[in-house]
């Protein structure tokens, strides 16, 4: 049995199971999803890409912040009056990405430039920074956090509950993962690929190498933001604490 195989099998035993487990365990479940949604995007910058990073947590918090902002601020909703609220945490999810993309390139080009013990410092360092500064923006409600997060809908499903939202948690994982193992058997993966072994090697067959250690981290980052937009809808509620060092 292919390790194919085995994903598929372990898709249908979820998926028939669901309906099944207790409320207790479909929430543990999408935690495990989301979690794995971030360890995802670990294992492309340190598992493939051979760089250390302590910072995840704090891009997971600018994909649940941005959304929690979007959500509750009266300059938001003001901004945003032409659209219905069933709609605003899409529009937290594009800004959560957005945010995300243009910090993470920011301090990619920076941090991807370092090596040894100086790489994961520097990630230390933002990772620290970011998490006090959502601790001690008042606008961002402190350390107390934010709360009356609305929930997700779908084409007017509500998913408030985990047992309804869970199964979406999943989805979004599992598709992560099937366009992270096409991204590897590509060119553009084995250029990935070969940043681990050697970026010495990867530059005299043409790799840019700065150039994919950044994109590499942008996309870990990218995939702990839409972890966060989930986390904050499944919480309806979002405080600086789940995301430090």
């Amino acid at each position: 049995m292919t390790r194919r195989h085995l994903t598929l099998l372990f898709v249908v035993v979820l998926a028939v199971a669901w309906p099944l487990l207790p409320e207790f365990t479909a929430t543990v479940f999408s935690y495990i999803g989301l979690y794995a949604l971030v360890a995802a995007g670990l294992v492309m910058l340190t598992g493939v890409g051979g760089m250390t990073s302590f910072g995840q947590a704090a891009f997971v918090a600018i994909g649940a912040y941005a959304t929690a902002w979007v959500c509750t601020s009266p300059t938001a909703a003001a901004a945003l009056s032409a659209l219905p609220p069933p709609l605003w945490p899409w529009v937290g999810l594009a800004l959560g990405l957005a945010l995300t993309f243009v910090l993470a390139w920011a301090l990619g080009g920076i941090t991807v430039k370092l090596s040894g013990h100086y790489l994961p410092l520097c990630t230390i360092a933002w990772g620290l920074g970011l998490y006090y500064l959502f601790g001690n923006l008042q606008a961002l409600g402190g350390q107390t956090g934010i709360t009356g997060l609305p929930a997700l809908g779908i084409f007017g499903v509500s998913l408030a509950s985990p047992r309804v939202l869970g199964p979406v948690i999943w989805t979004v994982l599992l598709l992560a993962l099937w366009a992270l193992h096409n991204l590897l058997d590509s060119r553009e993966g084995r250029a990935i690929r070969a940043l681990k072994s050697g970026r010495l090697m990867a530059e005299s067959m043409g790799v840019d190498t700065a150039r994919q250690r950044a994109r590499v981290f942008v996309l870990a980052a990218l995939l702990a933001a839409l972890s966060g937009w989930l986390y904050a809808h499944m919480q309806r509620f979002v405080n600086p604490t789940p995301f430090g060092l």
